[in-house]
C-alpha cells in the first residue's frame, strides 16, 4: 500500500483499521486509568507511619488532590515575578521590604509541600520515597537554602553574610515548573539524554578546532603587530611622537608598538580567537587584522591580502553552522527516540500509525482543466502545462538572474541601456507568461493559487516601476514597487526583472 508522498509499508498484509483504532481507544482509556491518582506507596515511612496512618493518608490525599499542582505552579510563577520585581541597587528599598515579606509566604508554601510529601512518601530507604527522586533532592537545596538565610538575616559579620548568601538558590524556583509540566520535562529528558552522545561530537568538535587553530598560527604568527600611528609599519620607525587628528583638537601623542587583543601567535591564543570568532561578536575586526598582515614583526597594510577570508569562510562553514546543525540534530533525534519508546506500547506499529495519521490528514489536489477540448482555452491550457513551457521560463529565470548579477558601480551607459532593455524584455516575457495562464485556467481558477496571486502581484510591481521610470520625471522613482526577483525562483515558474533606475 503507497500513499501520494508518504511512503507506507503496513506490516501483516491487510490489517483492519476499525480494529486498530478500537484497540487504540481501549490504550488510550487504560492510560487515562492509569494517569489517575497515584496510590499510596506500600512501606512504613520514617519508621512510624504506616500506610493506614491517619496523618500519612491525610498528607496523601493532599498531595494528590486535584489542584494542589496548579496551586504550586501559580504559587512558583508568583515568586518567580517576585524575584525579577527586586531592586538589586538598593536592598533596604520599601519594594524590597515588602517583596521580603512576600518571599516568606513562598517559602512557607513550599516548605509545606516538602513537609507532606516526605510524609506521603518517606525519606529515602525504599523504592519510590521522596530523596530517590533528583527534582525533590532540588526542592529539598532550594527550600532548605532559603530557610537558613532566613535563620541569619538578623545577623550581621562576614560569615553570617556568606550564609545570607544562600538565598541565591530561590533562582532555581522555577526550574520546579518542569516536574509539573509534562511537555516541558520530556524536553528537559531530551536534551539530557542527548548530553550522552554529545561527549563524542565534542570531540571531534575540539578535533577541528585544533585543526583550524595550528593553520591560523601557520598563516598568523607574529603578523598582528601595528604601530599606534598608522604611516609606521616597522617596529624600529614607531618612535617618537606623532599628531592625531580625530580628536577635536590636534594632540602630539607617543608612538607605541603593540599587538591586537586577539590574535595567533600561538596555539593557545589560536583557539581563544577561533572560539570568539564562532560567537560571531567583534569577529569583523579579527577578520580585518587578518587580511590587512603583511610579514612577521611589521604593521598592517589595508587589504593586503585579501584571499586569506576564505580561511574564515570556510571555518563558518565549518563551526557555527555544520556542528551547530549536528547539536541540534541529535536533540531531535533524541526526542524522536523517546516519543518512539513512549508508543512502544501501542498496538499498531509506527510504520502503520503514520500511514492512518496521513490518510486522516491527507488533501486530495485538484487541478483546473477545460471540458471543452476543442476550445482555444484548452489548447493554451495544454501549452501552459506543458513541460517545454516550464523549462522555457526556467531558463528565463536563470537568464534574469544573470542580468541582475550584472550591474555595476559607474557603468558606461550604452551598457546601462542594454540592460534595461533587457529588463524590459524579460518583464514582457513574463508577462505574457501571466496573461496565457489567466486564459488558460480563468480568472477564479487562476486567483485561487496563492503563488499564482503572487506572479500576479510581482509582473504588476515591475510593470508598474517601468512605465512610472519611463513616463514620469527623470527624478521620480517608484522603488517601493519594484518586485524581489529572486522570489520566483522558489516556485520555479516566474521571474520578473525590477524596472530600469531612474
Amino acid at each position: 500500500m503507497s500513499l501520494t508522498g508518504w511512503p507506507c509499508v503496513l506490516v501483516g498484509g491487510n490489517v483492519d483499521l476499525e480494529s486498530q483504532a478500537e484497540g487504540k481507544k481501549e490504550a488510550e482509556a487504560d492510560g487515562v486509568v492509569r494517569s489517575g491518582p497515584r496510590p499510596i506507596v506500600p512501606y512504613s515511612s520514617m519508621f512510624c507511619l504506616s500506610p493506614t496512618n491517619l496523618l500519612r493518608r491525610l498528607c496523601h490525599s493532599i498531595v494528590t488532590m486535584r489542584y494542589f499542582e496548579m496551586v504550586i505552579l501559580v504559587v512558583i510563577a508568583l515568586s518567580s515575578i517576585a524575584l525579577a520585581a527586586e531592586d538589586p541597587v538598593r536592598t533596604d528599598s520599601p519594594r524590597n521590604n515588602a517583596l521580603k515579606y512576600l518571599d516568606y509566604i513562598f517559602t512557607g508554601v513550599f516548605t509545606f509541600e516538602m513537609v507532606i510529601k516526605m510524609i506521603d512518601l518517606g525519606l529515602l530507604l525504599h523504592p519510590g520515597a521522596y530523596f530517590r527522586d533528583l527534582w525533590n533532592i532540588l526542592d529539598f537545596i532550594v527550600v532548605s537554602g532559603a530557610l537558613v538565610a532566613f535563620a541569619f538575616s538578623g545577623s550581621k559579620g562576614k560569615d553570617i553574610n556568606t550564609i545570607k548568601s544562600l538565598r541565591v538558590l530561590r533562582v532555581l524556583r522555577p526550574l520546579k515548573t518542569i516536574k509539573r509540566l509534562p511537555k516541558l520535562k520530556a524536553v528537559f529528558d531530551c536534551v539530557v539524554n542527548s548530553l550522552k552522545n554529545v561527549l563524542n561530537i565534542l570531540v571531534v568538535y575540539m578535533l577541528f578546532m585544533f585543526i583550524f587553530a595550528v593553520i591560523a598560527v601557520q598563516l598568523f604568527k607574529g603578523k598582528f603587530f601595528y604601530c599606534t600611528d598608522e604611516s609606521k609599519g616597522l617596529e624600529r620607525d614607531c618612535r617618537g611622537q606623532y599628531l592625531d587628528y580625530e580628536k577635536e583638537e590636534v594632540e602630539a601623542q607617543p608612538r607605541q608598538w603593540k599587538k591586537y587583543d586577539f590574535h595567533y601567535d600561538n596555539v593557545l591564543w589560536a583557539l581563544l580567537t577561533l572560539f570568539t570568532v564562532s560567537t560571531g561578536e567583534g569577529w569583523p575586526m579579527v577578520l580585518k587584522h587578518s587580511v590587512d598582515a603583511t610579514y612577521e614583526e611589521q604593521g598592517p597594510s589595508p587589504g593586503y591580502r585579501m584571499e586569506l577570508s576564505i580561511f574564515y569562510v570556510v571555518y563558518f562553514v565549518v563551526f557555527p553552522f555544520f556542528f551547530v546543525n549536528i547539536f541540534v540534530a541529535l536533540i531531535i533525534i533524541t526526542f524522536q527516540e523517546q516519543g518512539d519508546k513512549v508508543m512502544s506500547e501501542c498496538s499498531l506499529e509506527k510504520n502503520e500509525r503514520a500511514c492512518i495519521d496521513f490518510a486522516i490528514s491527507a488533501k486530495p489536489l485538484t487541478r483546473y482543466m477545460p471540458r471543452d477540448k476543442q476550445s482555444f482555452q484548452y489548447k493554451t491550457w495544454t501549452f501552459v502545462v506543458s513541460p517545454p513551457f516550464e523549462y522555457f521560463i526556467m531558463a528565463m529565470i536563470a537568464l534574469n538572474t544573470v542580468v541582475l548579477m550584472m550591474k555595476f558601480y559607474d557603468a558606461p551607459y550604452e551598457y546601462e541601456l542594454m540592460l534595461k532593455c533587457l529588463n524590459i524584455v524579460f518583464t514582457s516575457m513574463f508577462s505574457m507568461e501571466c496573461v496565457l495562464k489567466i486564459i488558460a485556467f480563468g480568472v477564479l481558477n487562476y486567483f485561487r493559487d496563492a503563488w499564482n496571486v503572487f506572479d500576479f502581484v510581482t509582473v504588476l510591481g515591475s510593470i508598474t516601476d517601468i512605465l512610472v521610470t519611463e513616463i514620469a520625471v527623470s527624478s521620480i522613482s517608484c522603488p517601493s514597487s519594484r518586485a524581489p526577483d529572486w522570489f520566483p525562483s522558489g516556485r520555479g515558474s516566474l521571474g520578473v526583472p525590477p524596472g530600469p533606475e531612474c
